[in-house]
């Protein structure tokens, strides 16, 4: 999670039609994010990684013995996964709620190995909503960002575009200790499971009922849980991500790869000390190499840069976070080119980097957009495991924090509910994915999965100029695309698909000309390979997105026609009665 684009129109009027239906492209393109990955939230490395391995390693062990029900531990909620969203999950359902809970990992205790960077704005949005003490989880912040999109355009080189917006960095071993808890059953232990159909699982570690589920873990112990919550990553084993049966399908997924280190910096670092870089999507440093160069336009990747200070008060020599980074891509720039442009980078822009200082070296691998979770599971996906990663720009973190509380509500409120229809774990399990996707926030998705695939057609000259003209939006209409999630900061300027419409058309006009026809082409293929996904995002003619709802069974005395059934009754009955007359008379006259 932590930290991972993009028929000539020869008139005015076929172009302000052009602008027009860039409008909803540009809606969705604005998909500028950088990978930010700071902010992403548990991407699938930690906890997907772990899983495997464990697959790997129970498959060659004896299969083990499931213990009976009354044999099993009880939870209310099993929570598996312990990443940012898994952790934060179970803190709440415990602390809040006052529900048993059990968080499951085999490295539960191992530090989260990503660097996690955020808005300023949606941390201190966070806070007065979950009440965490938060600020005190920061360990670095700057009061500006900074952006280069120069060489394209006729754009400087080295022009550079400052946003007044402030960014921080997490401290990621903060935020992990502020949301343990004594409430909290921790097992370190790992399970056999892998989702063969819907709620049909492969493996010994998982096994639904009417009442819950029982998951065996690799040493034989069992849990006996309500519910079970799948907090384990972008490419979970437990949650099938697949559109509904004659749903509208979705792109493959995209991914964002990313080479990074925290290093000693000597003299020149290039980047302004006070400010984030975001982006710089200069190729300038490949010149020497024509060839390399150009496939660094063709499979663009930028730095991400984070000063963090002097080291020991020494004031010529800096700590600094660098990081080489694709967007996204399909399939992923592979992580060696992405260092070797990293080190390309920084050699010519002179940075002086002392030798053999790297340390905290990061692999960064998200994957972005693909399918939400099929209806009907009864599973609950957490973070990643629910397609919660933004499709446009790979960010996570806030937007799983964002949605925590309202999916400990649905689950704390059908725990604790006292019709037994609504304590069936398939209806909490609905109305804790109404609690992620309801249908109005699947449609500002389908709007950023049109970016993200927008931006992965862009070479590195079309990046600039999308970006370029992004961040030259008011603030609030970028930052709120950024955000991509409710009650996150600036996102009710997307919540709608008026808002969506407008927010593009106000973009289509800040890109260059050529970016702007290419937007168009993208929405109208978008459009063939994907029907109406992107439509019915920027219009209100195409219908809504399928709702998580869940349907309580029928009662057999209820199924059907039920006035034909009881007349069906009372004329078998009236003829048996017949029957059994005609035969009491037949044998009075013998």
């Amino acid at each position: 999670e932590g930290p991972s684009l993009f028929a000539d129109f020869c008139t005015s009027a076929s172009w302000a039609a052009t602008a027009g239906a860039a409008t909803a492209c540009a809606v969705v393109l604005v998909a500028c994010r950088p990978y930010s990955r700071l902010s992403r939230p548990q991407p699938v490395q930690p906890w997907s990684r772990r899983l495997v391995a464990l697959h790997a390693t129970e498959l060659k062990s004896p299969e083990p013995q499931t213990a009976s029900k009354a044999e099993a531990e009880e939870v209310d909620v099993a929570v598996i996964g312990a990443g940012p969203a898994g952790t934060l999950l179970a803190y709440l359902l415990a602390e809040r709620h006052k529900v048993r809970v059990c968080l499951i990992d085999p490295n539960a205790k191992a530090t989260w190995p990503n660097n996690y960077g955020v808005w300023q704005e949606e941390w201190q949005g966070l806070e007065a909503k979950l009440k965490l003490g938060l600020p005190e989880c920061i360990d670095q912040s700057w009061k500006v960002t900074d952006c280069y999109f120069g060489g394209s355009w006729d754009v400087p080189v080295e022009d550079r575009l400052r946003l007044d917006r402030p960014y921080q960095r997490v401290d990621r071993t903060r935020l992990k200790a502020r949301l343990q808890s004594d409430k909290i059953s921790v097992i370190e232990e790992g399970l056999d499971i892998q989702a063969v159909a819907n709620n049909i699982y492969g493996g010994t570690g998982l096994r639904h009922d009417a009442e819950g589920s029982t998951l065996t873990l690799k040493s034989g112990r069992s849990i006996r849980a309500t519910m079970v919550v799948d907090a384990t990553g972008s490419e979970s084993r437990i949650t099938r991500r697949v559109e509904p049966a004659g749903g509208i399908p979705s792109p493959k997924p995209g991914y964002q790869i990313a080479y990074g280190f925290e290093c000693i910096v000597e003299g020149s670092m290039h980047y302004a000390p006070e400010a984030m870089t975001l982006f710089d999507y200069r190729t300038d440093h490949l010149s020497f190499d024509p060839a390399w160069e150009k496939r660094a336009e063709e499979s663009p990747t930028f730095m991400y840069a984070m000063p963090l200070g002097p080291v020991d008060g020494n004031e010529s020599r800096q700590r600094v976070f660098f990081e080489e980074t694709s967007l996204v891509a399909r399939p992923a720039i592979s992580f060696e080119e992405c260092k070797r442009r990293c080190y390309a980078r920084l050699r010519h822009l002179g940075v002086g980097l002392v030798e053999g200082s790297e340390t905290e070296v990061e692999l960064c691998y998200i994957p972005m957009g693909g399918p939400l979770p099929e209806p009907g599971q009864r599973v609950v996906a957490f973070g990643g495991a629910a397609a919660m990663v933004h499709p446009s720009t790979g960010y996570q973190l806030c937007r799983m924090m964002a949605a925590a509380s309202e999916v400990a509500d649905a689950l704390g409120k059908g725990l604790g509910a006292t019709s037994s229809s609504a304590r069936r774990p398939d209806a909490i399990a609905a109305a804790a994915y109404e609690a992620i996707w309801g249908q109005e926030n699947q449609a500002q998705r389908d709007f950023a999965v049109f970016g993200g695939e927008f931006l992965m057609a862009l070479d590195v000259q079309g990046l600039r100029g999308w970006f370029d003209g992004f961040f030259r939006l008011p603030e609030n209409l970028w930052a709120g695309f950024l955000a991509g999630w409710p009650t996150l900061p600036n996102n009710e300027f997307h919540e709608s698909w008026f808002s969506r419409i407008t927010f593009g058309l106000q973009l289509v006009v800040k890109l260059p000309v050529p970016i702007g026809l290419r937007l168009v082409r993208g929405i109208a293929d978008f459009t063939l390979n994907y029907g109406v996904l992107l439509l019915r995002s920027v219009t209100p003619f195409f219908g809504q997105p399928p709702a998580y709802k869940w349907s309580a069974p029928v009662p057999a005395e209820e199924a059907g026609d039920v006035a034909a059934k009881q007349e069906a009754r009372a004329l078998r009955a009236a003829e048996k009665a017949s029957s059994s007359s005609s035969s009491s008379s037949s044998t009075s006259s013998s």
